[in-house]
This record gives structure tokens, C-alpha cells and sequence, in this order.
């Protein structure tokens, strides 16, 4: 399992990186916008990720394991994971979705959630992903939410990069006062 997941975490920042730092910078650089190859590779990389999680699992896919037998992981874990949905969610949509996906931006949004980090549905997803760390502790999973952290870098690398093109000493202000993460 170990060799297993060490193979995958090698071969998954590979492909991250040439996604987000090669395919999707070309696009932003080209096109300014995502192409539909490159939304869907960009996808591709946070469903491979979270489907990863059951290289470390004790159950097979799609089938989801037994969860722990204290009632307060699995509580504080449903309460993150929640709260997580929520962040996503009104970030996603406070955004609009063509926006949220790479496909339009053509207004730099800076209000709503956007007022306390630049990249707030990668805050929530990542939220999301903690609870899964929580519920089945190992040090496994927490080199899965490292793999997450790594990926989503490469993501915000070239958006940013992006971004301070097209939006100039607009955007460079913006990232004065708003952080990047929280």
C-alpha cells in the first residue's frame, strides 16, 4: 500500500503541475480563459486527488469504510466537513460558475467571502478534505492533504500570474490586503 500510494503521489504532481503550470498557463497566457481541454484536465486533478484517498483506505472503491467508533471524531468531523461545504459553496456561487471554473473572468471579484481569502473554494474544499483526515487518521492521510495543498499551489501560481496580467494594479492591491489562503 505504502510503495502503492508513494508511486501515485509522485505520478499525481506530475500531472498537477503539467495541468496547472504547463496546459492551463498556455490557455491564460493565449486564449485568457480556460479551454474546455484544460477545465476538464483541471477537474480531472482534484477528482483524481479525491478519489486517491482510497489507495489508503481500508475498503475498496466506491465503497465508503467503516467510520470510527468515537461518536465525537465523527461529529467534529461532520461539523468541519460541513462547514467546508458551506465556504465552497458560497464561494462558488458568490463567484458564478462559469468564473468559478476558469472559463469567464471578466470582473476581478474582491467582495463576500473574496474579502477574506483570494482563493476561498480551495479554503472550503480543503476544509472538506481535513474532515476526511480526521475520521481516518494516519499519516498516509496526511500526506494526501499535503498532495491537495501542493496541486492547489500550482493552481494559484498560474491564476495569480494571470490575474495580475489581466487585472493589473487592481489585482496587485487585492493581494495586498486579501490573503492568499486565510
Amino acid at each position: 500500500m505504502i510503495l502503492k500510494f508513494s508511486i501515485f503521489s509522485v505520478i499525481f504532481l506530475l500531472f498537477a503541475y503539467f495541468v496547472f503550470r504547463k496546459a492551463i498557463k498556455r490557455d491564460y497566457k493565449s486564449l485568457m480563459k480556460l479551454s474546455p481541454i484544460s477545465y476538464m484536465l483541471e477537474i480531472m486533478v482534484f477528482g483524481i486527488h479525491a478519489n486517491s484517498i482510497y489507495l489508503i483506505l481500508p475498503t475498496p472503491w466506491p465503497n465508503i469504510p467503516q467510520l470510527p467508533d468515537s461518536q465525537v471524531v465523527r461529529i467534529v468531523s461532520a461539523i468541519i466537513f460541513t462547514i467546508g461545504v458551506v465556504i465552497l459553496f458560497v464561494a462558488w456561487f458568490g463567484l458564478g460558475t462559469k468564473s468559478s471554473l476558469g472559463m469567464d473572468k471578466n470582473k476581478l471579484k474582491t467582495n463576500g467571502v473574496y474579502k477574506f481569502s483570494r482563493n476561498p473554494q480551495l479554503v472550503g474544499y480543503g476544509i472538506m478534505l481535513v474532515s476526511f483526515t480526521i475520521l481516518f487518521f494516519s499519516w498516509l492521510t496526511i500526506i494526501w492533504i499535503i498532495l491537495y495543498l501542493i496541486a492547489s499551489y500550482f493552481m494559484v501560481k498560474s491564476e495569480e500570474e494571470f490575474l495580475e496580467i489581466k487585472y493589473g494594479q487592481e489585482y496587485k492591491e487585492y493581494c495586498i490586503s486579501v490573503p492568499r489562503i486565510l
